[in-house]
């Protein structure tokens, strides 16, 4: 693949939604519903993409983002609701912007716990700022000498389905382990939205990232296909929105495939970043690739 990550943006889906200007530049925020905004940090290369759910009586904020922006001012300029930070697991491009909210939902597990208790480091956190991956300023009070996450309180331990009330909107915890061992993706059956994670996105899907397990994240697929009717849209944490639901078929046939060795074509790179260094395989599909550890195959 030639060009830059960043050749491709904006993605399409954007210009059939409403942009919403705000005095925070680093997020593009876009309004799907009156009670639903997209939070998009599109100027680093993962692409985080935050959700803002609004009900009768407070707000979640979906996924935390890189921490660069400041989420909970951008929060409070879209909605006057209480608010809360609602994590769908605790990778770094998803926990960053937890030292901002004095409220934080996850899913109880000890990967969850070991990292609300020590946080991420300078080394993890950087990952996402080095050379080529941000190409937008960084706001005035980002310091990138200083980038980390601190360790920070879970007012409140979820559980594999609970449903999280807003006030006339409910969100169905849906435990799905493989990308990360605390991953939860987040069912709307009223509107009929998924809010799938890392699970599914139209990019670069891994199992074998820390607290991930191939076989794991295929049994977290099934039971999402096997959720299909309950939802017509796949809401990601990452690139682009409402995307169809045919795509979490795709993707459990992909993960299936790739662990049966019938799907054979990949490219095989290693792995080096901190708190890892592995061989893997890359195996590319129609809208997102699908990267495992070299050992799955041993």
């Amino acid at each position: 693949m030639s060009g830059n990550w960043w050749d491709i943006l904006p993605r399409k889906i954007y210009s059939k939604l409403e942009q919403v200007e705000t005095k925070q530049p680093w997020y593009s925020v876009y309004r799907i519903h009156d009670w639903l905004y997209a939070l998009l940090e599109d100027g680093q290369y993962d692409e985080a993409l935050m959700y803002l759910v609004i009900g009768d009586k407070r707000a979640a904020v979906i996924d935390g983002g890189t921490g660069i922006g400041r989420l909970d001012k951008l929060i409070e300029e879209l909605t006057d609701k209480p608010y809360f930070l609602l994590l769908t697991h605790t990778h770094n491009d998803h926990i960053g912007g937890c030292k901002d909210f004095d409220e934080i939902y996850l899913y109880d597990d000890p990967m969850g716990r070991e990292s609300a208790a020590n946080g991420l480091g300078r080394d993890k956190m950087g990952e996402m700022i080095e050379e080529g991956a941000v190409i937008k300023p960084y706001p005035e009070s980002f310091d990138p000498e200083n980038f980390y996450a601190p360790p920070f309180d879970v007012t409140h331990w979820l559980k594999d389905r609970e449903v999280i009330d807003l006030g006339g909107r409910k969100l169905e915890v849906i435990y799905t382990p493989g990308h990360s061992s605390d991953h939860i993706c987040l069912l709307d059956r009223e509107a009929r939205y998924l809010f799938t994670g890392d699970t599914y996105y139209t990019g670069g899907v891994t199992s074998y990232l820390p607290g991930g397990d191939h076989d794991d994240f295929i049994a977290s697929c099934k039971r999402l296909v096997d959720l299909m009717p309950m939802y017509d849209w796949l809401m990601p944490a990452h690139n682009e929105p409402l995307v169809e639901p045919s795509q979490m078929r795709e993707m459990y046939e992909a993960a299936k495939c790739i662990k049966e060795g019938t799907f054979t074509e990949y490219t095989s790179r290693r792995s080096v970043a901190t708190n890892y260094d592995l061989w893997i395989r890359r195996y590319q599909f129609g809208r997102f690739s699908l990267s495992v550890r070299e050992s799955l195959f041993s």
